[in-house]
């Protein structure tokens, strides 16, 4: 039953990669999956081409500091006293060692740094755009699959030859009861309740059918007033008519009025008082009705709900401070407060309470969260690793960068932030990214290191050899 509003609070969003993510889903049949292949399409591409090639300059710029290191430790000692003599020192030493490629490897570096940039901002955007538009399309799917589910009712029991007591029991069987999407001759949608007989499952009775409609508005002609005055048209919009039809099945007390003075009774039943006696109590309409309509929207949630895993709804961050289904003011913030009509409030507070009740359930655990730091914090430790080990084999100093200590600290907390903030489909994305990362990490470097010696061992011998001849 999932019939996408035509009116829906926000537009499908469009763009460079919701075009392509929609390509894979087409494919995986499935959200999740198409970012995780998206992914690791990605870090392929760039990490067997851009990464590879910004490692070789990173791995080539600490060998350089390695041999320079001994020296420049000789230079700090000797001139401790003269900082503007040391600092030309120190300069001379790295034109030596460095030469050109230093430069080359900060040009290499900022353009990894963009591109990385680029990619996770322009992704990021477009999911959270995404989000938005999902998390509107399921309410509004929710939405007019309870007004249509009440509307074909209210035609059931408005419309017909069969007498009013006849079609109150067919409701007080409502456990044989359901709603039916089909079309009609001219190919619009429609809806039907449907009375399957208990008796024999292959015996089923139409009771009603309605277009399902995703607008209420209309348009009634206002009766010219008493002063000669013109008739004129008053709209009456989507959300009214809405409510209007709400409100006649599930009337609102009005102060000093009793419960149940303005509803329909169907049937009673004896219940237990809990001093060991039964008591006879109405059974109403709008408590049938209430069950009949929250069995649909229930169905519904369960076949286009979007989990993964652990997570309820991969729309909203992997939090147990959030709840699968979002309240009213989460679902305003996310669409924007200007895009619903006057009372939606109302109109969320016919369904969802009930829909809670049956379906609402912790989000997430912070386990996107604590994986993205963790597969940093491990990323980085094995880059650490690998060039602490390939150091010590080649009789290399294995002095430690304290300049960027700060930024091995910050950069998985950066993302366990993002993961903890927003959508968990954008968390998936970041968690895959680093886990394709640390995968490709030793091979990367390891043909990283391939190139820098043949590099070494082709300089080496193009190198001649300088005899030297002493005079006696």
């Amino acid at each position: 039953m999932a019939i996408l509003s035509s009116i829906l609070s926000v537009t499908e969003p469009h763009g460079f990669w919701i075009t392509i993510i929609k390509a894979f889903e087409g494919v995986t049949k499935n959200y999740v999956l198409a970012i995780i292949f998206l992914t690791v399409v990605i870090k392929l591409i760039t990490g067997l081409i851009v990464d590879t090639f910004s490692k070789y300059n990173s791995q080539n710029m600490s060998v350089l500091q390695a041999k320079a290191a001994p020296a420049i430790e000789k230079i700090k000692e000797k001139y401790a006293s003269q900082p503007q003599v040391m600092q030309q020192k120190q300069n001379e030493v790295y034109r030596k060692y460095y030469g050109k490629s230093y430069y080359a490897g900060c040009f290499m570096t900022m353009i990894v740094m963009v591109l990385n940039l680029v990619i996770f901002f322009t992704l990021f955007s477009g999911l959270n755009t995404m989000s938005a538009y999902k998390i509107a399309q399921n309410y509004d799917n929710l939405k007019y699959t309870y007004t249509n589910s009440l509307n074909v009712v209210d035609s059931f029991l408005n419309n017909g030859q069969e007498s009013q007591e006849d079609k109150l029991a067919y409701l007080r069987d409502y456990e044989n009861i359901s709603f039916v999407l089909g079309e009609d001759g001219e190919g619009n949608k429609t809806i039907s309740l449907v009375y399957k007989d208990k008796n024999s499952e292959d015996i089923e009775k139409i009771l009603a059918t309605e277009i399902y409609k995703v607008d209420f508005s209309s348009t009634i002609e206002v009766p010219p007033t008493e002063e000669g005055g013109e008739a004129t048209t008053k709209k009456i919009t989507n959300n009214e008519n809405i409510i209007k039809l709400i409100e006649e099945y599930f009337p609102v007390y009005a102060e000093g009025e009793e419960e149940g003075s303005k509803e329909i009774i169907i049937d009673y039943e004896r219940v237990p008082n809990g001093e060991g006696e039964e008591e006879v109590k109405p059974i109403y309409l709008s408590t049938v009705l209430n069950k009949l309509l929250t069995k649909e929207v229930v169905k519904v949630y369960d076949m286009n709900k979007e989990s993964f895993l652990w997570i309820k709804n991969i729309w909203i961050a992997d939090s147990p401070l959030n709840k699968s289904i979002v309240s009213f003011n989460s679902l305003k913030s996310q669409v924007g407060k200007n895009k619903f009509e006057d009372k939606e409030e109302v109109i969320y507070n016919a369904f969802m309470p009930e829909l809670k009740a049956e379906r609402n359930q912790t989000n997430g655990y912070f386990i996107l969260s604590i994986l993205c730091i963790a597969v940093s914090f491990l990323t980085m430790f094995l880059t650490k690793f690998y060039n602490k080990r390939k150091n010590q084999k080649k009789g290399l100093p294995t002095t430690p960068q304290a300049q960027g200590k700060w930024a091995q600290i910050v950069v998985p907390i950066i993302m366990g932030v993002f993961a903890l903030f927003y959508n968990s489909v954008f968390a998936i994305y970041m968690l895959t990214s680093q886990i394709v990362s640390c995968v490709l990490l030793y091979p990367q470097l390891m043909f990283v290191d391939y190139l820098i010696d043949k590099k070494r061992d082709k300089k080496d011998k193009d190198t001649p050899e300088v005899e030297y001849s002493r005079k006696f």
